[in-house]
Parts: C-alpha cells; sequence; structure tokens
C-alpha cells in the first residue's frame, strides 16, 4: 500500500515500526497536520460546527468589532498605508467577511488596508474565498509563512484566533525517578501509550527555564511550538500589534500540582473526551495555552506586553452592546421567522459575551511591537469611556439588521 493511498493509522504504525514509540507530541502532529490526512489539513478544522464552533462563526459582532480595534490601531500610528491585517488559521471565512465588512465602512481605512489571510488547507482556502468573494473593495491575498517572512517589517497587526492551542503538546508525568513523556506505540493494530525518558533537549529545558516540576502522578500538558510562533510573529513586525484569543492559564495555575491531569481534550461531533489515540485525524485535539511562557516569549522577541482581558470585556469595550437589539425591536406581533431569527441572533451574540458562556472562557493577549500607543479601546474598562470617546459604531437599526442578516445566512 502506498503511502498517499494509506490511511493515517497504518501511517503512524508504519512510523512507530521504523522508529519506535513517537511522543505524543509528534502523534498530535500527524493527526491534525499531515498533508493528505490530517484533520485540519482536510478542511475539518475550520470552526464551522462540525465538532466545535469558535466565536467567529457565531454572530458577525466578533469580527466587526476586532474591525473597530484594527482602526484604531490604524490611526493611532498615523494611518501607515499599507496597514496589513494577517489572519493566521482564518477556519470557513466567517471572520475576515465580517471584518471587511465593517472596516470597508471607513473609506480612509479601507483604502490603507490589506487583508491577508495564511491558511495551509487547501480544502478551507476554497472556502474562505468563495465567502469572500463579494469583498472585493478591500485587497485580500492568501499567503504562505515563508511569503510573510520575505515581507517582513510592515506596520498592521498578526491576529490568531484559536490557532495555538492546536499546536502539539508534550505530554510529561512526574514519576519517582524523575519527569517520564507520554510515548504513542502500537502492540497487535492497536495504539498505546507508553512512558518513557524526555524526547529531546527542548523538552528539558522549557521544564526548567519554567520551573515546572511535575508532582509524583501528576500530567502536564508542554506546548513548546507556540512560545516558539510567538516569536517568529513579533519579529514580522516594524510597527503594529499582535492579537491572539484562546482558552489558557497563567503557568502557576496550568502546572499547579492540583491540578493531577493537563488540559488537553478531544473534540469529536460536539462533544469532549480523553480518548486522544482514537479516530486519528477525524477529531480534534487542543490544549489550554500558558500565558506565562507566551508573554515570555513575546518580550524576549522585542514586543511589549500590552495586556490580557477577557474575550467578554475586550468585546463590551468596542461596543458589543450596540449589536442587541432596542428595546421593543422584534417583539411580538411581527412574523413569527423574522421574530425567531431576532432571538437566536440575541442568544448568539451572549455565547460571546457572558461570562458563563464564552466570554470568561477565552482570552484576549495583546502585544505591542515598536512604539505604539498601549491603551488600546480593547483593553480598556468597558463602561469607562463614553460613546464619544469609543471607536466609531454604526449605525444602530442598519448594523443590527445586517447582523440579523448575517445570523440567517448562517
Amino acid at each position: 500500500m502506498s503511502e498517499a493511498s494509506a490511511p493515517l493509522p497504518d501511517l503512524i504504525e508504519q512510523e512507530i515500526a521504523t522508529r519506535g514509540p513517537i511522543p505524543f507530541a509528534r502523534f498530535m502532529e500527524l493527526c491534525l497536520f499531515h498533508p493528505r490526512h490530517g484533520y485540519y489539513t482536510r478542511g475539518l478544522g475550520g470552526g464551522g460546527g462540525r465538532d466545535y464552533l469558535t466565536s467567529s462563526g457565531i454572530h458577525r459582532a466578533y469580527g466587526a468589532l476586532v474591525a473597530r480595534q484594527a482602526g484604531e490601531m490604524w490611526r493611532r500610528t498615523e494611518r501607515p498605508d499599507p496597514f496589513l491585517f494577517v489572519e493566521f488559521g482564518p477556519g470557513e471565512g466567517y471572520f475576515a467577511a465580517d471584518f471587511l465588512q465593517e472596516a470597508a465602512r471607513t473609506q480612509e481605512f479601507a483604502a490603507a488596508l490589506r487583508y491577508l489571510l495564511v491558511e495551509t488547507s487547501a480544502a478551507l482556502a476554497a472556502r474562505q474565498k468563495a465567502r469572500l468573494a463579494g469583498h472585493a473593495s478591500i485587497p485580500v491575498e492568501w499567503i504562505a509563512e515563508e511569503d510573510l517572512e520575505r515581507r517582513a517589517g510592515f506596520s498592521g497587526c498578526l491576529f490568531a484566533n484559536e490557532v495555538l492551542d492546536a499546536f502539539p503538546v508534550h505530554r510529561v508525568v512526574g514519576t519517582p525517578d524523575g519527569p517520564r513523556e507520554v510515548h504513542v506505540t502500537a502492540r497487535d493494530g492497536v495504539l498505546e501509550e507508553t512512558l518513557l525518558p524526555l524526547s529531546g533537549a527542548a523538552v528539558a529545558r522549557f521544564l526548567e527555564e519554567e520551573a515546572v516540576r511535575p508532582q509524583e502522578g501528576q500530567e502536564v500538558d508542554l506546548n513548546l511550538a507556540a512560545p516558539c510562533w510567538i516569536s517568529w510573529a513579533v519579529r514580522l513586525l516594524r510597527r503594529g500589534y499582535l492579537l491572539v484569543v484562546d482558552y489558557g492559564k497563567e503557568a502557576p495555575d496550568l502546572y499547579h500540582p492540583a491540578r493531577r491531569r493537563g488540559t488537553l481534550l478531544a473534540y469529536h461531533r460536539h462533544g469532549a473526551n480523553e480518548e486522544f489515540l482514537l479516530r486519528p485525524g477525524a477529531q480534534d485535539l487542543t490544549a489550554h495555552l500558558d500565558w506565562t511562557a507566551l508573554r515570555k516569549a513575546a518580550e524576549r522577541a522585542g514586543g511589549r506586553y500590552l495586556g490580557r482581558t477577557t474575550q467578554a470585556r475586550f468585546l463590551l469595550a468596542l461596543g458589543a452592546l450596540d449589536f442587541f437589539p432596542r428595546a421593543g425591536e422584534g417583539s411580538a406581533g411581527g412574523p413569527a421567522p423574522a421574530l425567531l431569527r431576532r432571538i437566536a441572533d440575541r442568544e448568539a451574540l451572549k455565547d460571546l459575551v457572558l461570562p458563563e458562556r464564552m466570554g470568561d472562557r477565552f482570552s484576549v493577549l495583546s502585544v505591542g511591537v515598536g512604539d505604539v500607543p498601549r491603551d488600546l479601546a480593547g483593553l480598556s474598562e468597558p463602561w469607562a469611556r463614553s460613546r464619544e470617546e469609543a471607536p466609531a459604531a454604526p449605525p444602530g437599526r442598519a448594523a443590527r439588521r445586517a447582523a440579523g442578516a448575517a445570523g440567517e445566512e448562517r
């Protein structure tokens, strides 16, 4: 059987037969990013609802409010032209469509804006291009990371929404003989976990530098790739900002001895499970980020940590309430389908901003590069600014009609 036609489990077993047991991080990399069979490569992980939903696919307010924040960044960095907004892992393209629709409302900003999408999945890129076909007023370009590197030294904003949590993690367990790493092996055609010495010096160095000392029986998940990515991203910019939206914890909480196992989870058909070795390439694997390590990496690369806030506070500070219907709108007496759409739209917006939903589950990490203002609107207290001081908001009724239409399409 050729490698091109072999299913992913067979390819994993072939690698194990050749190399011996492989670190779980390598197994996770193959499951998610194998060039032919990976979960994301095949376009299964776009956040469009197959196994999970992302904030960008829930309500158009998310993309529109980040566009407001990007507009403020552009204005307060002396209106550079061009201003590059780079989205990593664009998923189904919902965020880009909503961002571009909002950005187009400000003529000067739209004229300077260049929207770049970094997407490794041909399947997802095709869906994104179909969705963005009507946004030709603002230049949109799909670009590979190596091509982005050749443009390094630009002004703009780098944006990663639920991207870094899918980077492969090294699973390390405390034992009486010191830390050991989870590897994947195969026995009689069945994948199994086994504990072996640490897979490399980088893992040992991370444990030492971050003072992570797992207790006996405690498991920790180490995302070594995320800090490397942050360092790389910061160095792309001459002047601008990096926004990372994801779920995570500061290191003292993430690796606390009371947390006996890591945060790794598998997602399949909207259900979370810990059957990590099942369904290779057919389910998502994700773990919480280490915000402490990311902040340190950004600062070592020359960035300035501007702050971290919850998604709820970030969106509310930028005007999320503008997207809620006013009292009396959508009340009884109108057509039933329209009323139901308004109710669904309101509930979707609540998912973004309420603490018990996604509002406090996700954080927004902000990093500045170069001499940029640090008091961004999205990092302010939601109620601290008057309506006049806040970023320009869409006319309420028109914006809500547009939000309803976007919700109906989804």
